[in-house]
């Protein structure tokens, strides 16, 4: 579907407060034509209205309408840079047309690489996907509850096999 009649479709789709339904649209608008701020600022116009200041911010991160808040809330989401330049689903080689985008990009770059030859240290937070968090006790219940299931059925197998050996041998 062209862009136009795409972006005509999140119009009526924001008018009917389909807030969801217009984001996944222009989502995959934004996963087509990731170079387009246009696109990424509307997509962070419909996180906006859902009051998701760290979603908002990280769409329009590269353009010059994302809000300081947001873009600490993004920024607070994505502490390490490496995840931050993940999270922005930048395309390689490209720059935005933004200057205080193309500068952020630029930044976010420069650090990641300076992090990967080790002639910078990370002291912020650990990454995310370092974190180690404690289990919590409905998911310790969940497991014991699996287990117990798990026991059962290896009960009721061993005592189906044992009926079926004393019917063939008796």
């Amino acid at each position: 579907m062209p862009v136009e009649q795409t972006l005509t479709r999140v119009a009526g789709d924001l008018v009917k407060d389909r807030v969801d339904l217009a984001r996944r649209r222009l989502r995959g608008l934004v996963e087509a034509f990731p170079h387009r701020l246009d696109l990424r600022e509307r997509l962070a116009d419909t996180y906006r209205r859902t009051g998701d200041a760290a979603q908002a911010g990280r769409w329009a991160y590269l353009g010059g309408a994302a809000r300081p808040e947001e873009v600490a809330a993004f920024e607070a989401l994505y502490p390490h840079p490496d995840r931050r330049l993940e999270a922005l689903r930048w395309p390689d080689g490209s720059e935005p047309g933004d200057p205080l985008g193309r500068r952020r990009l630029q930044h976010l770059r420069a650090h990641s690489a300076a992090l990967a030859d080790g002639s910078a240290v990370w002291v912020g937070p650990p990454r995310r996907d370092a974190v180690r968090t404690r289990t919590s006790p409905a998911e310790v219940a969940s497991a014991a509850g699996c287990l117990l299931v798990a026991v059962v059925l290896l009960a009721l197998v061993v005592v189906g096999a044992v009926v079926v050996v004393r019917a063939l041998v008796g």
